[in-house]
């Protein structure tokens, strides 16, 4: 039988019901009474393996998988990311299926679910090593690849370094383990780059800094495999064996490779709005694609192909009365910025056919969002999708609130590109609890 705790707010009102069976393992015994989770690490297990922009904490989605999955269940996350859900579902016991159009988070979510052999892993680390210092000896000069502004972005003997790592990665690297290493080696990338750190966005190091910039190709690697080895070890400890997850490069809108009525509960972060003016998730990959091997068409499009990012013709129809309203204060201020808006939330409505063809009856989805501002207008995002899913089946149940002190965004921003002319972006997010009716 499942017990369960419950929890209730100031008023007394019920808050939650905890299932205390599911899982089971020490990590999951950290809730606090809040979800802001201020002063938890983060990057436990393989959350470690790379940043990605405006992650949803694990702490978050592990919460959820306890309040609301069941073992053996099916979850599913239609904007996957870098594989948060994923993971956490694997952990409490659960399958699961992500979707992502953008390829780099699809190789990251496939691995940090993949429970790699641990000891082989570290025997490739090893044998990896000792054939790039034997590259290195032999005065090797890997061909360096050829994409747009490369010379821009990173500098002459960082250039060369990584093209003799990658080199020795698809030479010498075992195929099951390849992925393993290029996560670790797309974070070298970045690091070494002439991006300015703590960015999502492509911004360069100032050119009075760039002189002083010296970053070391081979011991980032280094410090970046040995990091994630510790990672993949803890995962390895708290993992359930016989669950499976499965990531699928693919748009939500047009298409999920599950069958009807087929998942029981959705964790998801969807973007906050388009990438383009928002958080820039393609951006953020752009790089670290091209030195993939993926051409400048796909790498530099990312952001183009996301919800919002294009305009273009959405065959669905919904209603939302908060959307009319906050569209009509933008446009006060700026009409081109109102229908960008418009198109995002028309894109994101486009997604609802599919998660609902696919959920089954009853099923529960949680989906964490933040209220951005455009042109000083703040956008109630939560209520907006309340409104948007009840066109499609979805009633709601709750909403918690979070404060977001440790997550990847900018605290405040510079909407207008106006200097000193700053605003308050995304400082809270809020979890919407929906169930299909």
């Amino acid at each position: 039988m499942r017990r369960e705790r419950t929890a209730t707010d100031a008023t007394g009102r019920v808050k939650e019901q905890i299932p205390l069976a599911l899982g089971g393992a020490s990590y999951l015994d950290s809730d606090t009474e809040d979800w802001d989770y201020a002063t938890a690490n983060t990057k436990t297990h393989t959350h470690c393996y790379h940043v990605y922009p405006a992650m949803m904490i694990p702490q978050v989605a592990r919460r959820l998988i306890r309040l609301y999955g069941r073992s053996k269940g099916l979850l599913l996350d239609p904007f996957c990311g870098s594989g948060t859900s994923l993971v956490e579902a694997r952990l409490a016991g659960m399958n699961a299926v992500g979707v992502d159009l953008n390829p780099f988070a699809v190789l990251l979510a496939r691995v940090k679910t993949t429970d790699y052999d641990l000891e082989t892993a570290v025997a490739e680390a090893k044998r990896l090593r000792n054939k790039v210092e034997e590259l290195i000896k032999g005065d090797f000069a890997a061909p360096i690849p050829r994409f747009f502004n490369i010379d821009y972005w990173f500098k002459p003997e960082i250039q060369s370094e990584l093209a003799l790592l990658r080199y020795a990665i698809t030479q010498f690297v075992s195929p099951a383990l390849q992925d393993f290493f290029l996560v670790a080696f797309a974070a070298t990338v970045r690091d070494c780059s002439n991006t300015r750190r703590g960015e999502y966005k492509l911004y360069r190091i100032p050119e009075a800094q760039l002189g002083q910039h010296h970053p070391q190709v081979l011991p980032t690697f280094w410090e970046r495999v040995g990091r994630n080895l510790r990672g993949l070890s803890e995962f390895l400890a708290d993992y359930k064996p016989n669950t499976s997850v499965n990531v699928f490069e693919g748009d939500t809108r047009f298409g999920l490779p599950l069958g009807d009525e087929s998942f029981d509960l959705i964790v998801t972060s969807p973007p906050y709005g388009d990438s383009q003016t928002t958080v820039a998730y393609g951006q953020f990959s752009r790089l670290v694609l091209q030195w993939l091997g993926y051409n400048d068409e796909i790498a530099k499009s990312v952001d183009k192909r996301a919800l919002g990012g294009q305009r273009r013709a959405v065959d669905v129809t919904f209603h939302s009365p908060t959307l009319e309203d906050t569209v009509e204060q933008i446009e006060q201020h700026n009409l081109r910025r109102a229908e960008q808006v418009v198109q995002f939330y028309r894109d994101f409505a486009e997604c609802f056919p599919e998660i609902s063809r696919v959920a089954k009856s009853q099923s529960v989805g949680c989906f964490v969002v933040g209220n951005r501002t455009v042109k000083g207008v703040r956008i109630p995002t939560d209520q907006i999708l309340i409104e948007i899913a009840a066109n499609f089946g979805w009633k709601h149940s709750t909403t918690y609130h979070r404060r977001i002190p440790n997550k990847r965004m900018p605290l405040r921003n510079s909407p207008t590109n106006r200097p000193g002319e700053l605003c308050d972006t995304m400082t809270e997010e809020h979890i919407v609890i929906l169930h299909k009716e």
